[in-house]
């Protein structure tokens, strides 16, 4: 069986949305519910949920509306500018976020493979439709540096924050922790009898839920910097994993779900370049007709000066020549 295929799971543990949860108090519009089952379009209006992240993982919605899942948020699509298209809505997320809206995309959920394009219409009349529920929120991805670059001003809440009425058991992917020498210790351990065991709630992990993302998260929670890493199916590294790899973070079973057979990321040191690079401006003068043989003061190898031919490339009308370059060793690498 493919480890990348299993029967889907729901989303969600909580069941069906509530009144509270369709009523919560984060100043957005609506009152409390009296917490008796109501039609949805008779009880209340119709919201637009989303979820944000940046591509190493969930961020903080700087609009909370549950005092458990600080990365989802809610708006009134009235609030958007017609036409209702991807790229609207996307605008006006990032502007409530205090986030560029340059490198952003926009998910129809956290299953979803696939950005929306912009020029795409979105029915949000509909209380059915994309968003429509906390356990279906649309997805904002930003990058990184726009993430870092991110204007914070949360919105000071009025009213107490709720809990999600839909928020579900957390799902770990866990992994072991190696380098060349062996294993290492985790930066996110929770077992002090095993500290190269680390794990992520899958909630964490943005869209499209790949190999690639899942290892950007890895990196991020890791605090991994100038360093790649590889990410094998089991500890018996036999399986190296792709990037492109879909992983079904909603199924019953996915690549380290069980902590007793959890994925191995392994560190995989930058090989510096075999060539060391020395850059110095010559002058010289001399005609260009003929290569020559310069000398130049301050550069030895071994405790020998290091001579270079070269043929001059330009000249000028008072007969000076220059070279453009730079000195690798005892190559010449022209410019």
């Amino acid at each position: 069986m493919s480890p990348f295929s299993s029967e889907p799971q729901s989303t969600s543990t909580a069941g069906s949305n509530s009144s509270s949860g369709l009523y919560s108090l984060d100043g957005r519009g609506g009152e409390p519910g009296n917490g008796k089952p109501q039609g949805r379009e008779a009880t209340s209006p119709r919201y637009l949920y989303y979820r944000l992240y940046a591509t190493d993982g969930a961020m903080k919605s700087l609009n909370p509306i549950y005092s458990n899942d600080p990365s989802i948020s809610r708006i009134l699509p009235k609030s958007l500018t017609p036409p209702h298209t991807a790229l609207s809505l996307k605008r006006y997320l990032c502007k409530i976020e205090g986030l560029a809206e340059s490198n952003a995309s926009l998910f129809e959920s956290l299953s979803s493979d696939v950005a929306i394009a912009g020029s795409s219409c979105l029915k949000l009349r509909d209380h059915l439709g994309l968003g429509a529920s906390s356990r279906e929120p649309m997805v904002l991805v930003v990058g990184v540096a726009e993430a870092e670059k991110r204007l914070y001003t949360p919105r000071r809440v009025t009213n107490k924050l709720i809990e999600n009425p839909d928020s579900r058991e957390m799902c770990y992917i866990y992994y072991r922790v190696y380098g060349e020498e062996g294993e290492v210790n985790s930066r996110a351990p929770f077992d002090e009898r095993d500290t190269s065991l680390g794990h992520i709630d899958t909630l964490s992990i943005a869209p499209p839920r790949t190999v690639a993302s899942l290892k950007s998260r890895i990196v991020n929670v890791e605090g991994i910097a100038n360093q790649e890493i590889q990410l094998f199916e089991d500890t018996d590294g036999e399986v190296l994993l792709n990037d492109a790899d879909h992983l079904p973070l909603f199924a019953v079973t996915y690549l380290g779900y069980i902590k007793a057979d959890p994925l191995a990321v392994v560190y995989v040191s930058k090989t510096p370049s075999s060539r060391s690079t020395m850059t110095k401006a010559i002058r010289a003068k001399y005609d260009c007709s003929k290569p020559i043989a310069l000398k130049l003061g301050g550069v030895t190898e071994a405790g020998r000066d290091v001579r270079l031919c070269a043929r001059l490339r330009h000249v000028s009308t008072r007969g000076m020549a220059y070279i453009h370059g730079h000195v690798t060793n005892r190559q010449w690498v022209g410019g």
